[in-house]
């Protein structure tokens, strides 16, 4: 089973930009003046230590602690700690906080710093009780207008426990300020221009809490600047392809190319010290730190806390981990959840069971990604991971036939020795060339021509050749699980009223069809059980929505009497909900439906995909967020992490190009039809040719079809060769032999998809003149 401890989340709209480095705070200058040391020791009972006031609510101390008591966010309680007036508002303040309740995991507790007034306005650091939502920690102003202004938001690893003491910590400087939490820098802002000075408190919303420990302590020192994002986004080999693999350079590099993304690192401890291929670990994420991604390859068991440590002194917070033992991955996120994770898998052959069980191992390890050795990839079991949410890298590439076979097995990243050789192989193909066609889900079916949740459309789906089918699940009034999108029946079927206050019989009489077209009349609302029964044991995945809290249980006991946990997926907008279903199914694929608006500059790009990313693998889950949401970088940053996603919902020819340009994998759509008449590969009979001067060859490639079905059919194509050396020379299918050396000779298929042109290149065939 999972180990969850470390990825518990509460559901929240807001998704934030801000992300820092997770790294120790610096300790004050000995010589500083403590200015505040309350322990409220000395204090009675129901009174406050003097110069500080109650501003509104309730607050007082109790029991040797300052305790706020606040019923609802509509009535807060907050107090003020006068402070001389010449203080400069350069100071650290500390303070313990504990929650006692809360009303919801939303509501929240502050300390108050530069108050103006001994009211407002001021600047806090707040706490939600659910503290690893996206916004759970805050830098936020309370204006001269009363209003709130939050500008920095992060979340923490995990949820603040109820009478459990956490040490809050502001380091005010300037217009700098640095917020921590047990000692992690969790915010760091340079938005603190407005009041350079002023009180301290402290403040409770919807909760009750207990502050204890005061202290507040001038600070001389500078705070730096407020670094860039921070994020690493390398700029790899470049390339016409889409939607390429990225690169991670293999253990024997020893002088790392500037076109790849990763490094990959044997880790082991010897005699007590932590090598990476056989140099110093510390020295090794030194070197690669803004050059490189760390991809850690660990298979000795016990060195998880060494590792870590190493991670935290180097303050390396991007950072892979992979290994053949799973359990090695679950410690490692169990220390540190916001590691990503991969499997290693080296056996001699990969069958049906195997590749279940990598996708079981997978997700039970909290991973998102495996590496597998050339020798055990086909198209077919890339496909078959994909189609299920794990990453792929391949292993190899150490020759350049090497290299091509593993682009065109369609993985996502290529890890080599041999970096030279990808970086020439991605020069080689041509604009547009869509190595294999993305996987496509069909949204409700396909409601572009049928009427959406019916059994009907989702048959359509899948002769259309769709890959995924996605659905939506809710509850009757009497408890049974149903296919239907919106809360009420009102808008696709002929009958009126909310899913949960109707029974099963009373839906089953309403017709799904005729309101769409009355050639449809006659179609039933499914059930969740006759939507599985339609697709059991056929070769598509089946990606199912919960629409309803509470139905988690009952959604994966309906799987697993059809014998189905091999061909499903889950989302859901209620990241609650996942959490419990990654407790009850830890082997299947978990995702998070999102939805953002996109950063204004670059820097805000970077730190927005960073923190989500973080965000997702905290928690386990793919981020299946809108299409509207994702953009360039982002796409580029989870594809060089080994992450999987699918994204929602396209509808419109334009925007569907231009995200599959950007990279995009993991359509969904309401017109299936779109991609799926497009031809996958391209294949040619030869992979060697040899040939004399003077002579010529005729090559006949063909496409296959479908993922789903073994067909090939003949396309129109072209000859194009990756490097004019004169040695052969190509005319329309045929190459001619010129002169004795080796060139290499590409298959090329355009067509059209999405209203433009793309191309569909084979592996090259090399031909050797003499």
């Amino acid at each position: 089973m999972k180990h969850h401890s470390w990825r518990h989340l509460f559901v929240t709209s807001t998704l934030a930009l801000s992300i820092v480095v997770p790294q120790i705070s610096s300790e004050v200058k000995a010589n500083e003046k403590v200015m505040v040391n309350e322990s409220f020791d000395g204090i009675q009972n129901g009174a406050l230590p003097n110069g500080w006031k109650v501003v509104e609510g309730q607050g007082k101390v109790q029991d040797g602690k300052l305790v706020l008591s606040s019923a609802s966010s509509s009535k807060p309680a907050r107090i003020v700690a006068a402070l001389p007036d010449d203080n400069n508002g350069n100071y650290v303040f500390e303070a313990d906080m504990t929650f006692i309740s809360a009303v919801e995991d939303t509501r929240w507790a502050s300390i108050i710093y530069r108050a103006q007034n001994e009211n407002y306005p001021y600047y806090q650091f707040a706490v939600r009780r659910g503290t690893s939502a996206l916004n759970g920690l805050e830098f936020a102003e309370r204006t001269e207008k009363n209003a709130w202004n939050v500008t920095e938001t992060n979340f923490y690893k995990e949820n603040f426990e109820y009478n459990k003491s956490y040490r809050l910590k502001v380091i005010a400087s300037k217009n700098r300020v640095q917020q921590y939490v047990n000692g992690e820098l969790v915010v760091d802002t340079a938005g603190a221009s407005k009041w350079l000075n002023g009180d301290i408190g402290f403040q409770a919303n919807g909760s009750t809490v207990q502050y204890d420990n005061v202290k507040l302590t001038s600070f001389s020192g500078e705070l730096p600047p407020v670094p860039s994002s921070g994020v690493l986004l390398p700029e790899e080999a470049p390339t016409k392809m889409i939607n390429a693999p990225t690169l991670i350079e293999g253990p024997a590099v020893t002088n790392y190319n500037v076109k790849t993304g990763s490094a990959l690192l044997k880790v082991e401890n010897r005699d007590g010290k932590m090598y990476a291929n056989g140099k110093l670990l510390n020295d090794q994420l030194n070197l690669l730190k803004a050059k490189k991604i760390p991809v850690l390859h660990i298979e000795q068991a016990g060195i998880e806390e060494a590792v870590v440590a190493a991670l935290n002194e180097t303050s390396t917070s991007d950072v892979q981990v992979v290994s053949s033992n799973k359990e090695i991955i679950t410690s490692i996120k169990k220390l540190n959840p916001r590691i990503r994770g991969g499997l290693f898998y080296d056996n001699s052959a990969l069958n049906k069971h195997d590749l279940q069980q990598i996708v079981e191992d997978v997700h039970e390890s909290g991973s998102k990604m495996v590496m597998l050795p050339l020798k055990q990839l086909t198209a077919d079991n890339v496909y078959y991971l994909h189609n299920r949410m794990v990453s792929v890298w391949g292993i190899g590439g150490d020759t350049m036939a090497d290299t091509h076979e593993l682009i065109h097995l369609g993985v996502d990243g290529i890890v080599t020795n041999q970096p030279a050789n990808a970086v020439k192989a991605f020069s080689q193909y041509p604009e547009k060339t869509i190595i294999q066609r993305p996987i496509v889900a069909a949204h409700r079916g396909v409601p572009s021509q049928t009427p959406e949740n019916t059994i009907i459309s989702y048959k359509m789906a899948f002769d259309l050749g769709a890959d995924q089918i996605e659905t939506d699940v809710q509850r009757t009034k009497d408890g049974h699980l149903v296919i239907m999108h919106d809360n009420t029946v009102d808008r696709t079927t002929n009958g009126t009223g909310a899913v949960d206050q109707l029974t099963l019989e009373e839906i089953r009489q309403l017709d799904a069809g005729i309101k769409y077209d009355e050639k449809f009349t006659g179609e039933k609302v499914p059930t969740f059980k006759e939507f599985l029964q339609e697709f059991k044991g056929k070769d598509v995945v089946l990606l199912v929505e919960l629409k309803d809290h509470g139905i988690e249980q009952q959604v994966i006991d309906e799987i697993k009497s059809e014998g189905m946990m091999d061909q499903v997926s889950m989302q859901s907008f209620y990241l609650d909900s996942m959490q419990l279903m990654n407790e009850i199914a830890p082997e299947l694929p978990i995702g998070y439906l999102f939805s953002a608006s996109v950063p204004g500059t670059i820097d805000a790009k970077l730190k927005n995909a960073k923190k989500m990313v973080d965000y997702g693998t905290t928690n386990d889950v793919t981020l299946n967020a809108s299409y509207g949401t994702v953009y360039a970088e982002f796409i580029k940053y989870m594809r060089q992490r080994g992450q999987m996603s699918m994204h929602w919902t396209f509808r419109g020819e334009e925007p569907f190009a231009d995200k599959l340009k950007e990279g995009l994998i993991g359509p969904i759509t309401d017109y299936t039809q779109w991609l799926t008449a497009s031809p996958i590969q391209l294949e040619t009979p030869i992979k060697k040719l040899n040939l004399n001067v003077g002579k010529a060859h005729e090559v006949q490639a063909k496409a296959k079809v479908s993922y789903r079905v073994d067909q090939r059919e003949n396309v129109e194509t072209e000859l194009f060769t990756a490097d004019d050396n004169g040695v052969v020379r190509v005319n329309g299918n045929t190459i001619e032999a010129v002169a004795p050396g080796t060139a290499q000779v590409f298959v090329k298929h355009t067509f059209t998809m999405l209203s433009e042109e793309w191309n569909l290149v084979s592996e090259p065939i090399e031909v050797t003149v003499k």
